[in-house]
């Protein structure tokens, strides 16, 4: 694939919803454009899919623009890549955005924004499971929450603003430890950029491994737990899982399709990029300390969510 591939795959839909905002104005054209977006993206998507070489493993497909932000002393790199972990999750996502796309034919009011924020969503979704760069994956974490806000508020049902604000609070404590866990990262590593320190050194040139015997000057242990609650509350693991009921029930039935099949997965991806990827072989801390906490809490929301899902009226 081509330089700058994986950066077609991820803005073509918000180029779509940039299109259907200043150019399109009939409520069929809009789904007919919006819904053939969407499966123009999968093509392209699938496309990529198949062309990754799981045999040879690694990252691959990068797209790199090592002076996005030019600071002295500082490399925050637009750096995107496709790996064994991320390429599955990229599938799903092009998938189920085009069937949400199909599921919200039927919607009627203010049809041109629903498709609009629809297609940020899958941009910034795509993007998160792309960026391998700290600041770049942040700031599609956070793009996320807008669209997210927007069709559960506007065009949910029952306590919708409710659900959305919730949704929105709690995604916002945990955005806030993750800032503070990626800034204690960066300040404490000794290095000069924001790459995932997942990544193998022979995958990118230029990309330090810094996986193999880091030396944290702040405990890894407290940076470890900043990082995994931003992701244990999107998962969301227990106890800070109750603003997904609400969601799941207010949300529409196409959001809902994009929040059980892909938004969930953000969390656990970012577990197993971060949290689990990164502090295996620091000196202070491994993930393997953490083991039975994982577990208990694992458990414990699978059990939890069963048992209060018998007394549920809503299928939702």
């Amino acid at each position: 694939m081509f330089e700058g591939w994986l950066s077609i795959v991820i803005f073509l839909p918000a180029a779509a919803a940039l299109i259907i905002a200043l150019f399109l104005r009939n409520d069929s054209q809009v789904r007919w454009f919006a819904i053939g977006a969407t499966v123009l993206n999968l093509v392209l998507i699938a496309i990529t899919y198949l062309n990754y070489d799981r045999g040879a493993g690694g990252v691959q497909m990068v797209d790199r623009y090592a002076d996005w932000i030019p600071v002295d002393g500082l490399r925050a790199e637009y750096l995107l890549g496709l790996d064994g972990l991320s390429a599955p999750l990229l599938l799903l996502t092009g998938l189920l955005t085009a069937v949400a796309a199909f599921a919200s034919w039927r919607v009627t009011l203010r049809v041109r924004e629903y498709f609009i924020w629809l297609l940020v969503l899958e941009t910034a979704v795509l993007g998160v499971f792309t960026a391998l760069d700290f600041l770049l994956f942040f700031i599609f974490w956070e793009i996320e929450l807008i669209p997210m806000f927007m069709l559960i508020s506007i065009w949910g049902s029952g306590r919708n603003k409710y659900s959305a604000m919730k949704f929105v609070i709690f995604t916002l404590a945990g955005s806030a430890f993750m800032l503070i866990g990626i800034l204690a990262l960066f300040l404490s590593s000794g290095v000069d950029t924001f790459a995932m320190v997942s990544i193998p050194s022979e995958s990118i040139v230029g990309i330090p491994d810094r996986a193999a015997g880091i030396d944290l000057l702040i405990p890894a242990g407290a940076i470890w737990f900043l990082l995994f609650a931003a992701f244990a509350v999107k998962m969301p693991l227990w106890p800070v899982h109750s603003w997904l009921p609400d969601a799941h029930t207010d949300a529409p039935t196409a959001v809902s399709i994009m929040l059980a099949g892909v938004l969930l997965k953000m969390g656990g991806y970012g577990l197993i990029r971060v949290s689990v990827g990164m502090f295996q072989e620091t000196k202070d801390f491994q993930v393997q300390d953490v083991a039975w906490l994982l577990a208990t809490l694992a458990v414990i929301s699978i059990i939890y969510g069963a048992v209060v899902t018998l007394k549920q009226t809503d299928l939702k």
